[in-house]
């Protein structure tokens, strides 16, 4: 019995990563509350060339978002485009990671995300009603329009980040609901 026990302690902590990173971290009132929430993203992982990184907003000490982004690793690119990074060219981007996810030109009211998005990406501004619709919960009683109705005359701001590859996600607190919203699904 003993033995047993002492196999899954072990077997526990072998599990366990050796390395935890903090990637990120930025202050910002994305709930339009006049309150700081802190933004996080967190790698960890065996060795720093393979981290698991996860992508969390906290409020007075509280989880109230997160967000699985993906593997950071030495391998970059797709397909036929893929390549391996040097050591130093990938400590030198996971040092750049604060800056890139968290730039100044990802946090917007939601009167700018519109204008950008019509310039960027027209038609995706009609569909975000229905991507906040397949994010909701199955207790939400509200629809999409009016979820996004109330994000629009909101003082929150959005935030637009990528969690990898080419895929393109932007959140926006609802107050009513108590919860962030995914407004768009892209590339």
């Amino acid at each position: 019995m003993l033995t047993i026990a002492w196999l899954l302690i072990a077997s526990t902590v072998a599990l366990q990563p050796d390395t935890a990173v903090v990637l990120g971290r930025v202050e910002r009132d994305l709930t339009g509350d006049g309150k700081l929430e802190t933004l996080r993203v967190v790698g960890v992982g065996p060795t720093i060339d393979n981290l698991d990184a996860t992508f969390t907003i906290e409020s007075a000490g509280k989880t109230i978002y997160r967000f699985k982004l993906n593997r950071l690793t030495r391998t970059v690119g797709f397909d036929a485009g893929r390549r391996v990074l040097s050591a130093e060219q990938h400590r030198a981007r996971l040092t750049e990671f604060q800056q890139w996810f968290f730039s100044e030109e990802k946090f917007q009211p939601p009167a700018e995300f519109v204008d950008r998005l019509r310039i960027m990406a027209r038609l995706r501004v009609p569909e975000i009603p229905d991507v906040i619709a397949r994010d909701r919960q199955p207790s939400d009683t509200r629809d999409g329009g009016e979820i996004w109705e109330e994000i629009l005359k909101s003082p929150v701001t959005i935030f637009t980040f990528s969690p990898g590859g080419d895929a393109i996600v932007a959140i926006g607190w609802s107050a009513r609901a108590g919860r962030f919203y995914q407004l768009l699904e892209c590339c």
